[in-house]
């Protein structure tokens, strides 16, 4: 998962966990999502919850690890 918020200066979260895809099964996920200055972690977590709901994915939020990352922006600042 990928934001293209990309608004410096922005906040960004590497994040991993096990999820179940609907008619597959179990499934681990990963990815990066960013926000603006300020994004709390709280929010990072249910803008998450929303992607993989979106996918068809279901999981619990607390089982999500939530990593601070560097966010470069498109022009590499």
């Amino acid at each position: 998962m990928t934001s293209t918020n990309t608004t410096p200066p922005a906040v960004a979260y590497s994040w991993h966990g096990w999820v179940t895809v609907r008619g597959q099964g179990r499934a681990f996920a990963s990815g990066t999502v960013t926000g603006p200055h300020g994004y709390c972690r709280a929010r990072a977590l249910r803008d998450i919850g929303a992607w993989l709901d979106a996918r068809g994915c279901t999981g619990r939020l607390a089982d999500i690890a939530l990593l601070p990352a560097h966010h470069t922006s498109p022009k590499g600042s």
